[in-house]
């Protein structure tokens, strides 16, 4: 009779491979069996086994000689086990400190402690935070960013196929985990922006339009997020540290209260904007207006960044449907948007990003409207906003013939 091999049993297995009694590589988030056999991977929750000397022992026939000192047994650790330790191990330490309101120490609790808290009893934020943990890590460790890549994408995707069912019916057991990770993923979005492409530029459309979903999630959930005095809460009343009031500017900023209205103007003759669409953009660019003023007044890094984040969840849906277009003027302010945080992008989840994006837009906006573009390739070149004052037209369809250098060709 040949010989019987046998395996050494897997305890923290998927369920379909403990179904069908065969070895499970555990790999994450999908196993290579259920991958290779097209079907979903799912996973049981991992129990850690607690020794309990007065637990007593199971009857076996064998007879067992006691040890004289008992040891405490632990659930089987695979590679892959390992390396979401240290990858949660990286956000609570590391990545979570990165936030940008983490400097806030009711939000910096928020996002170490309370976040890791609902991401071990909701599987996507998990996810999230996996994949953010791992991005993190790959730019603090180019030496592993090759082998971190596949991680951070296969962890997202994961995250993203389990999110968007719960986001269509969200109950008081979701809530708060549902809204974290959507605001975190909003956020990895960005940094995906970061990495090289041999691709023809496209707009950030994926980037605005999961943030714009922080929006539509939070509304839906305002009232009662307050009323359960949600760990979310913390982010939804330092509103105020970002929305400084008109008089308050007004006290501290000398320039223009409306400095950017022209680019609501120029070229609007041959824009054929109705009133919605003008309503839109005047939407977008009043809050750009007030980003301007806060760069121009100083304000700390932490609070730009925090509105330069917070503008794609306020502005209308319909302008990212204008970015999407590749609407002249929607490029432009998205273009502003980016080169009035290009100093302040000194951050992992930013660095480098806004003068890629400024150069992309550059490269899609027609001759007609290159006029618009002197001022952000300008920031980008010079390296800062504040202290550069923006143009003033003297036609809205005249384009002006001052040259400002700049690495980046505005013709």
């Amino acid at each position: 009779m040949p010989p019987r091999f046998t395996h050494r049993k897997s305890t923290t297995g998927c369920l379909r491979c403990k179904a069908r009694k065969v070895k499970c590589d555990e790999q994450r988030p999908d196993c290579s069996h259920c991958t290779r056999h097209g079907v979903t991977c799912e996973w049981p929750t991992l129990k850690p086994r607690m020794y309990n000397p007065d637990k007593p022992k199971a009857v076996t026939r064998r007879v067992v000689q006691p040890s004289p000192r008992p040891s405490l047994p632990s659930p089987e650790l695979g590679s892959m086990r390992i390396l979401e330790m240290r990858l949660v191990h990286q956000w609570v330490t590391e990545t979570c400190n990165t936030m940008s309101s983490a400097k806030i120490p009711t939000m910096a609790r928020m996002w170490g402690v309370s976040v890791p808290k609902m991401a071990f009893e909701y599987e996507p934020l998990l996810h999230t935070l996996l994949a953010l943990g791992a991005a993190h890590r790959s730019t603090l460790l180019p030496q592993e960013a090759s082998a971190l890549r596949p991680v951070y994408h296969g962890y997202i995707d994961s995250a993203i196929q389990r999110h968007r069912p719960v986001t269509a019916q969200l109950d008081e057991t979701t809530t708060d985990a549902v809204c974290f990770n959507t605001v975190l993923l909003s956020l990895y979005t960005l940094f995906l922006r970061s990495e090289p492409s041999k691709l023809p530029y496209n707009p950030p459309v994926m980037w605005l339009t999961l943030a714009q979903g922080i929006r539509t999630v939070i509304k839906s959930v305002y009232t009662q997020l307050v009323a359960n005095n949600s760990p979310l809460c913390p982010l939804l009343f330092a509103a105020p540290d970002v929305w400084r009031s008109a008089d308050r500017e007004e006290r501290i900023y000398t320039g223009p209260m409306k400095p950017l209205q022209f680019l609501l103007h120029y070229r609007q003759e041959d824009d054929a904007m109705d009133q919605a669409t003008l309503e839109v953009y005047e939407e977008a660019v009043a809050y750009i207006e007030r980003f301007y003023i806060a760069v121009q007044k100083g304000e700390e890094d932490y609070l730009l960044r925090r509105m330069f984040s917070g503008f794609p969840p306020v502005i209308p849906q319909a302008y990212i449907g204008y970015v999407a277009a590749r609407r002249p003027r929607a490029l432009v302010i998205l273009a502003y948007a980016f080169a009035l945080i290009h100093e302040h992008d000194d951050i992992w989840w930013l660095r480098g990003i806004p003068a890629r994006e400024v150069e992309g837009i550059n490269s899609l906006i027609p001759p007609d409207w290159k006029w618009l573009m002197i001022w952000p390739c300008h920031v980008i070149a010079v390296g800062s906003a504040q202290g550069q004052e923006v143009p003033i037209p003297r036609t809205s369809t005249v384009v002006s013939e001052v040259h400002t250098p700049s690495p980046i060709q505005v013709t």
